[in-house]
């Protein structure tokens, strides 16, 4: 499908150009550029669409094999970083599982907004504090490869 609209773009480049005026040439390249970038934030919001829906299946079933596979690895849990799996899965389940709770009352909410964390663009949705004197939220962010992960979930004092 991109080619198809690169390929478009590019005709209508050749057509501009016979008519060899630089302000529309200029302007038609603008044109093009500008869609090529839209696209690709599509794709990303998609790609990120298709991350969270996976996210929710594992977080509203506790499946911690599904989790784990669509975490960071170095995961950062309630201000400790490179935490286990194991461990992060333990520090849900403790105290009654209410962080459990507050995770998939989260996922349902979907309250997600565009931040950056430790200096990265991030996907940040907010969940339910142990405490009112915290904020929490759970942190997504692309890896090297360009794949959505769970990155961290952090409760930072107000």
């Amino acid at each position: 499908m991109r080619t198809t609209s690169i390929l478009g773009h590019f005709r209508l480049y050749e057509s501009v150009r016979r008519w060899r005026n630089p302000i529309c040439l200029i302007a038609i390249m603008i044109l093009g550029v500008s869609c090529i970038v839209l696209s690709t934030d599509a794709q990303s919001q998609s790609d990120f669409n298709d991350f969270f829906s996976k996210f929710k299946m594992g977080v509203m079933s506790a499946d911690t094999f599904q989790l784990q596979n669509l975490m960071a690895d170095q995961f950062d849990f309630f201000g400790t970083t490179n935490v286990a799996p194991s461990q992060v899965f333990r520090g849900l389940s403790s105290d009654g599982g209410q962080q459990w709770r507050n995770l998939q009352s989260a996922v349902q909410a979907r309250v997600i907004i565009s931040q950056t964390y430790r200096g990265k663009q991030s996907q940040v949705l907010k969940c339910t504090p142990l405490s009112s004197t915290n904020d929490c939220y759970v942190v997504f962010q692309t890896d090297g490869s360009g794949h959505w992960r769970w990155k961290a979930m952090v409760m930072p004092q107000k």
